[in-house]
């Protein structure tokens, strides 16, 4: 299923997977005409709605089963779906994590929050000027807490805890490993042995789940996985030399085990094939881990009977790639060719790049009764998005004094009929990218003979670069739309 690939960006009911629909409770639309539904939607508001936000680290979008792609196997994540409505065509604003998760979470660019790219270390976080819509839930008398993987600042003033969330149990960079995890929980480190990170960090934020069910609650749930380790549990090694995401439950790792992988790009020169499909069954079986977590925390809101009025949103901090391009990773793509170099000799030891696959995410809102199940939107969203939708659905008045990048897509949910543009940009350290639906310019500002032009329509994929071919016309259009965003936004890379 490619995005791009539509002639209608209306919803689409999507029938392969029909039969999922309602599982867990059809909620008050059973039955009714979906202009009904609204109108309950808008009185549900004033109750005060659970808030679930559940986001991955370095998941794309073809790791879904029910987007209909090969190798995949996302039961719990195919189910909540189809009892929501699915984006085909989301995107994070930029193309690694800490800009992206700081975008996501201010409603503001990358170069607005003050940060470009990871952070690495303790160097300074978000812009703690903006207000962030925890900070606007908690004001508005939820309880809110944060579990797991934070990484948009490390140091104090930056902490969860001063940044909106009554509790945190987590990590301010990352987990690390997949095993035996140290998680910071509310204040204190705590070693937990022979217990993978996935299982812990869902224990979590169900406890808080439950210590917060009889208030209105926001809790944002963000995973490790499927990031690849950067350390292992003391005694364990893998058994290679290379990045793993090793170790993992045996029910995690067994659907992949035997099966015959399909690469996205198998022809690619001086591929490492063997090494693209050990890392791709690690990868897929790192996606289940978090997948059969989700499904617990689905069935303990239904067992609970908070499901009706718990907005569900599921995502990834950004997209990524496994083979794809012959890359591995994001933003910051390594090359998986048998010399590790660019076949080309243009990008000799890494890739930076903005294709779709570093930038479009998963994205699935589920809001039983009040978000018709088993939709596919096809129109274009950001993370900038989210901030406003998340207010708009709470019943929440924006502060007047705070600036939004994005708008909310809410009105669309409930099938009202408005403009929306699908002009989509995004930035990453010194690249910066505008697309439409069916053109993409990418702008690398240190080495402009590295510019990039694609026609989405036609190469969805972003194979063929037309930056040098007869296109001067759209090119110039494209780059209009960029320098206009960039002085509006005063991107300091506009001079």
């Amino acid at each position: 299923m490619n995005p791009h690939n539509t002639k209608s960006h209306k919803i689409i009911y999507r029938k392969k997977f029909k039969k999922y629909a309602g599982i867990m409770g059809a909620g008050l639309c059973s039955g009714l005409l979906f202009s009904g539904c609204v109108q309950q939607s808008e009185k549900l508001a004033e109750d005060k709605p659970n808030i679930l936000f559940i986001m991955t680290d370095d998941q794309g979008p073809w790791t879904l089963s029910v987007e209909g792609y090969p190798n995949t196997n996302t039961p719990n994540l195919d189910i909540l779906a189809n009892q929501g409505v699915l984006f085909s065509n989301a995107f994070a604003s930029s193309a690694v994590c800490s800009p992206a998760r700081a975008a996501l979470i201010s409603g503001r660019y990358p170069s607005e929050t003050g940060i470009l790219d990871f952070i690495p270390g303790n160097e300074p976080g978000m812009d703690t000027s903006l207000v962030l819509w925890p900070e606007v839930f908690q004001e508005a008398g939820y309880k809110t807490a944060m579990v797991g993987k934070w990484h948009i600042g490390a140091t104090e003033v930056y902490h969860p805890e001063n940044r909106g969330y009554d509790k945190f149990s987590g990590w301010l960079h990352g987990a690390l490993r997949s095993k035996d995890p140290v998680v910071r929980v509310e204040g204190r480190d705590t070693t937990f042995k022979d217990q993978y990170t996935p299982d812990v960090i869902t224990d979590l934020a169900i406890n808080y789940i439950k210590e917060f069910k009889d208030e209105p609650w926001l809790i944002s749930l963000h995973y490790w996985a499927p990031h690849a380790n950067t350390e292992f549990p003391e005694g364990y090694s893998p058994p290679y030399d290379d990045r793993s995401w090793l170790p993992m439950r045996d029910e995690d790792l067994a659907y992949w085990k035997d099966l015959d992988l399909e690469l996205p790009e198998p022809d690619f020169p001086n591929l490492d094939t063997k090494r693209v499909k050990r890392m791709m069954r690690e990868y897929y079986a790192s996606v289940h881990s978090v997948d059969r977590n989700v499904g617990r925390i689905m069935r303990l809101l239904d067992y609970m009977d908070l499901d009706k009025n718990t907005i569900v949103i599921f995502t990834s901090d950004h997209g990524y790639m496994m083979g794809h391009h012959g890359l591995w990773h994001k933003g910051n793509g390594r090359w998986l060719t048998i010399d590790g170099t660019d076949p080309d000799g243009i990008f000799p030891n890494n890739r930076p790049n903005m294709y779709d696959l570093s930038l479009r995410v998963p994205f699935i809102v589920r809001w039983p009764g009040y978000v018709e199940a088993g939709k596919s939107f096809e129109r274009t969203i950001t993370f900038l998005d989210i901030y406003p939708t998340l207010l708009e659905m709470a019943g929440i008045e924006k502060p007047v004094d705070i600036i939004l990048r994005g708008n909310s897509f809410w009105p669309l949910l409930k099938g009202v009929e408005e403009e929306w543009s699908d002009i989509f940009y995004a930035q990453y350290k010194t690249l910066r990218s505008i697309q439409t639906l069916e053109w993409k310019y990418v702008y690398h500002s240190e080495d402009t003979t590295k510019n990039e032009l694609y026609y989405l329509a036609k190469d969805p994929d972003e194979h063929i670069n037309l930056i040098k071919s007869n296109f001067a016309e759209k090119e110039a259009e494209l780059k209009s739309l960029l320098l206009n965003k960039m002085r509006e936004i005063n991107d300091p890379l506009f001079n």
